[in-house]
């Protein structure tokens, strides 16, 4: 048990080893969303929704989640948005 809440101390992240390597490894995860987030947008085929919900992900190139997350909100959904969405999936 930990008496006190340390992480809320001023330069906590860069003295405590344990939360260095959390930010690292927090940073790195973000990277790499971030990245696949860029990729998804980038190859974004725009299409109505009828053709979204006909299609059939089997066939397509990037059969992921994110893509089908892309396809589906459109152009207008922001980074931090879908990487909320991806993060929550992912420790869900």
């Amino acid at each position: 048990m930990t008496p006190a809440p340390y992480w809320d101390l001023p330069f906590a992240n860069q003295v405590v080893p344990r939360l260095r390597k959390f930010n690292s490894d927090l940073r790195l995860l973000n990277d790499v969303l971030d990245d696949l987030i860029n990729r998804a947008k980038s190859t974004r085929a725009v299409a109505d929704i009828e053709e979204l919900e006909k299609r059939n992900y089997d066939n397509v190139e990037d059969p992921s989640l994110l893509r089908f997350l892309v396809d589906m909100r459109g152009a207008d959904i922001d980074n931090k948005q879908l990487r909320d969405d991806l993060m929550t999936m992912l420790i869900a």
